[in-house]
């Protein structure tokens, strides 16, 4: 007889030491937003959606060491989405559905009643064939290689024109997608021009002698702006702030919405306007986008 798992030994501490401070940070959003978790034994798994569509996420634990994985384009191998995955389940551990009750249950039933009800998954998702090894039945999500190709020599002139007709209704569809898609924010270039920025303002501070404790409350001050309203709101990049956005941040988001204290916010309007100061100075801003954000933050 199955039984049920015991809790996954997993703590804060080890997923805040598996990644750097900002990878860490950026999972804060991804938190408590998963769907179809699952864990078995010593594995939690879920389903989040992202930039680029809904990620399958999981991660592994073997004593301090933990095996993450993640469907998302990230370049590192334990991604936010896995950091997430983890806190979700410190958060809200009786949310992940034990598969060992699952087991348990299948356990009862007789080898009959097992093959009908894998008739029945098969019938509503053909896919899981393929996990069976039935072949022709995996995921189509990959390329065939073994695909029979059309010989264009073996055309004739009739079929040749309908083949330009169709690639012609293609590219006017591709021009489609690009128009519809191109307001679209990245936000995989927000954070990607931020890290950049960030780092270099950093060391200009550094270079002119700012205190410590000031250039690291710049530094959350602005990673706050960056992760909780650019890039979790989709708003855009640092260069792309005028006015009007900074108003919109401060106003809406930090005062309405937040309710931030009225320290909290004249420190972000200073480091925002030193830190436009920098971009404008260095030239990463034009000074008509610039000046009026930093009298703005002046005020």
């Amino acid at each position: 007889m199955t039984e049920q798992s015991g809790p996954l030994h997993l703590t804060e501490t080890q997923l805040a030491q598996a990644v750097d401070e900002k990878i860490f940070h950026r999972a804060q959003p991804y938190v408590g937003e998963f769907t179809h978790r699952l864990r078995f034994n010593q594995t939690m798994v879920g389903r989040v959606s992202g930039t680029y569509g809904v990620y399958a996420v999981s991660l592994g634990i073997d004593g301090s060491n933990l095996t993450p994985s993640c469907t998302c384009p990230a370049d590192t191998e334990f991604c936010k989405h896995a950091v997430a995955l983890g806190l979700t389940y410190l958060e809200e551990p009786e949310s992940f559905y034990d598969l060992c009750t699952l087991t348990a249950q299948l356990e009862q039933r007789s080898p009959e009643e097992l093959i009908n009800l894998i008739v029945q998954i098969a019938t509503r998702y053909p896919h899981v064939l393929g996990m069976l090894g039935v072949e022709g039945f995996a995921e189509e999500d990959e390329d065939d290689d073994e695909e029979d190709e059309l010989d264009e020599d073996e055309l004739d002139d009739d079929e040749e024109d309908e083949l330009d007709e169709d690639e012609d209704e293609d590219e006017l569809d591709d021009d489609e997608d690009e128009e519809e898609g191109a307001g679209a924010i990245d936000v995989e270039a927000v954070y990607k021009e931020a890290d950049i920025l960030l780092d270099e303002f950093q060391e200009f501070l550094k270079g002119h002698s700012v205190k410590r404790e000031d250039r690291d409350r710049f530094d959350e001050t602005l990673q706050l702006f960056v992760d909780d309203y650019l890039a979790a709101y989709e708003v855009g990049k640092l260069t792309d702030m005028d006015r009007d956005e900074i108003d919109a941040y401060v106003r809406d988001y930090l005062q309405d919405r937040e309710r931030t204290s009225k320290r909290r916010i004249a420190d972000t309007k200073q480091a925002l306007c030193s830190f436009y100061t920098f971009l404008r100075d260095r030239g990463h801003i034009s000074p008509e986008l610039a000046d009026p954000i930093i009298q703005y933050c002046q005020r």
